[in-house]
């Protein structure tokens, strides 16, 4: 077991690492939520991928605050804390797929030197030979997260004989500039969203950028699909992104109203006029 020291939103924060979350107060306990979707009523699927930017306003909520204190927190802190204290796995983020299995879990080591992220090494004094991790807060790269990678599914559900969709998965970007002055992404690992249900539904956000009186939780954020992202590829058999098949702008943007307006009519398209009609009144009885 590893243990770290985090200087986190300027406080000394001491932790154990552990694979439970039997300490965190989930709020989410007290929502209703939905009968689970066994996987024998899923009779067609199709996996859709979104560039979330946070400079939209639609996202800023994902964004603020960007320096984090005891009772706010951004996405991006919330996730890295509960990575860091071991209480989340991150996994690789793989071109072209995701695995979510322990052998492609993200060591918390490998993840700070992999995206250069300053900390101090140090034996743990009541437990010698465990490493502790000592962070300041100034160094996790809140700011620069100013993307996130989102995965939806869309899939025929046969027990409501219509279309629903889940976001699956999330992966933060960083935007940093390289050694030519040139804005470059750095994706640094997909999570997937309902292992994050515990600690992303104890952070509220704005439920609107014209109210922030009224408030959700970030879980809520994504399950509600209230942020705007453009798609860059939808599940396909050679596994191709939008870039490997349109090369200007213009027929880029044009690919991509084309798959927003075929995701909108899925539900029509998937059911043959009288076999839908007919599973909705056998639905009813």
């Amino acid at each position: 077991m590893k243990h770290w020291i985090l200087n986190l939103i300027g406080l000394t924060l001491c932790a154990q690492s552990m694979h439970s979350t039997e300490n965190v107060s989930l709020k989410n306990q007290q929502q209703p939520s939905a009968r689970p979707v066994q996987a024998e009523d899923v009779v067609w699927k199709r996996d859709v991928y979104r560039m979330v930017d946070l400079s939209k306003m639609a996202n800023a909520a994902l964004y603020v605050p960007v320096d984090p204190s005891a009772e706010q927190k951004n996405l991006f802190s919330t996730l890295f804390e509960a990575i860091a204290l071991n209480k989340l796995n991150a996994y690789e983020y793989l071109d072209g797929r995701e695995v979510f299995t322990p052998t492609y879990a993200v060591q918390f080591k490998d993840l700070l030197k992999r995206f250069n992220i300053p900390y101090r090494e140090k034996s743990d004094p009541k437990k010698p030979g465990i490493p502790i991790f000592d962070i300041d807060a100034i160094d996790i790269p809140t700011s620069e997260v100013t993307l996130y990678y989102v995965k939806e599914t869309y899939f025929l559900d046969q027990r409501t004989s219509g279309i629903q969709t889940h976001v699956s998965a999330l992966c933060p970007v960083l935007i940093r500039t390289d050694e030519m002055g040139e804005l470059r992404r750095h994706p640094m690992f997909w999570l997937p969203l309902d292992q994050a249900k515990p600690f992303l539904s104890q952070q509220a956000v704005a439920a609107d950028t014209l109210n922030s009186a009224q408030t959700i939780s970030l879980y809520d954020f994504f399950r509600q699909r209230r942020y705007e992202g453009e798609i860059y590829k939808v599940s396909n058999v050679r596994n191709q992104t939008i870039w490997d098949y349109c090369t200007t702008p213009e027929a880029i943007e044009s690919e991509q109203k084309r798959l927003e307006n075929m995701l909108q009519s899925l539900d029509e398209a998937l059911w043959e006029p009288n076999v839908r009609d007919e599973k909705i009144k056998e639905d009813e009885k």
